[in-house]
């Protein structure tokens, strides 16, 4: 298959899929639409982690209401033969390329679409009116400020442009998700009305905590992440006081191996996972006897609610993402030797999904949001 900076993945057979075709010629793209809904989704540097998460289970959402368009990361092909319903198209855009012009590829796929209900942004700036509501979504609180978060020099320059960038085009957003009212609360410059919170689903959280099913849990404690901010060497610190009492206990640490510190490699109590499959990172978290977090920052509870909800016990970052995934639920402030920080640990056992949004709920709310939106919006329906 020859790749372009925007390129075409054609559908599985005819009549299961929309037939895409875009290119950077600006020719009207041609286009045969068979999702029902004038929704346009723009995931398209989401193709790990969190915002994955988000896409893929929006995908299949529509796939079976309807069908919706998504432009995503190239990487993500397999979702055209997954969920069919829905009509995809990829850009990929090198990293200057994004710096440069984070939308080049924008009004070539509109001029096939025709009018749209709804532009879905997922962390993109929104710089022009797009359908009849633009929603932008927050997927990283760093764009909104980084001060005393451990980053590399580059990662503080970048995400401080990316920043400028959403802030300035704030006012073509009829609407501002955010994964957490921690997030909602960092946003400057936006009316009330126009904001709400969209977490991530939890189904795997809740299916576990309905499940009657014993799973044997190895001997280790989990990480997952190792970007800077998670603050690797704090988990280490976690992980030492618990083999203190535990002698035989190991640490698994799942994540970029490149950004490990190279004290923690020399580690010989540590299980290097590298990037692994999600469904792999779910399987070792289900046999985990501990997980922690240290991170430093978070936009959502996501990454931590895993953790809690199939480790027995848990110690995580005292923050405002944790903080709401555990309201009104037994747990407790600890000090571990070593850390400046208190952290806040949990027993599997006492914790409840009270909580927890399924994937359904999250999207109707979003949806019902969008139809309120667009019922008093000037642009026209």
């Amino acid at each position: 298959m020859k790749k372009h900076p925007l390129w075409e993945i054609p559908p599985p057979d005819e009549s299961s899929s929309s037939l895409i075709r875009v290119s950077k010629n600006p020719r009207p793209a041609l286009i045969i639409m068979k999702a029902k809904n004038k929704f346009l989704f723009n995931f398209a540097v989401s193709h790990v982690t969190g915002g994955f998460k988000r896409l893929y289970e929006y995908a299949k959402w529509f796939d079976t209401n309807g069908g919706a368009s998504f432009i995503v990361h190239p990487s993500c092909e397999g979702l055209v033969a997954e969920f069919p319903s829905n009509c995809f198209f990829f850009a990929g855009q090198t990293k200057i390329q994004r710096f440069s012009n984070d939308c080049e590829y924008l009004d070539a796929i509109l001029t096939g679409l025709g009018k749209l209900d709804l532009y879905y942004s997922f962390g993109i700036p929104i710089y022009s009116r797009v359908a009849v509501c633009n929603l932008f979504h927050l997927c990283n609180v760093l764009t909104l400020g980084t001060r005393g978060v451990p980053l590399p020099p580059l990662d503080h320059v970048k995400w401080f442009m990316l920043g400028l960038r959403i802030k300035k085009n704030w006012r073509n957003a009829d609407l501002v998700s955010a994964e957490s009212a921690y997030s909602l609360s960092l946003i400057r410059g936006v009316p009330a009305e126009k904001l709400f919170v969209s977490v991530l689903g939890s189904d795997d959280e809740l299916a576990q905590e309905n499940s009657d099913t014993s799973i044997q849990k190895d001997n280790v404690a989990t990480v997952v992440g190792t970007a800077k901010y998670k603050s690797l060497k704090d988990s280490y610190m976690v992980f030492q006081m618990l083999r203190d009492k535990i002698p035989s206990l190991k640490l698994v640490v799942i994540g970029q191996l490149e950004y490990i510190p190279k004290e923690i490699f020399a580690k010989d109590s540590i299980i290097f996972k590298g990037l692994i499959p999600r469904r792999e990172v779910m399987e070792a978290l289900r046999k985990t006897r501990f997980y922690i977090s240290t991170t430093r920052i978070e936009g959502s509870y996501n990454a931590a609610s895993e953790g809690v909800f199939f480790a027995d016990e848990s110690y995580i970052s005292d923050i405002g993402p944790h903080r709401e995934l555990l309201d009104g639920m037994p747990c407790e402030r600890v000090v571990i030797p070593g850390l400046s920080r208190s952290m806040i640990h949990v027993k599997r056992d006492s914790i409840s999904g009270k909580n927890l949004k399924t994937w359904n709920k999250v999207i109707s709310e979003m949806i019902y949001r969008v139809h309120k939106a667009q019922a008093t919006s000037p642009h026209g329906t």
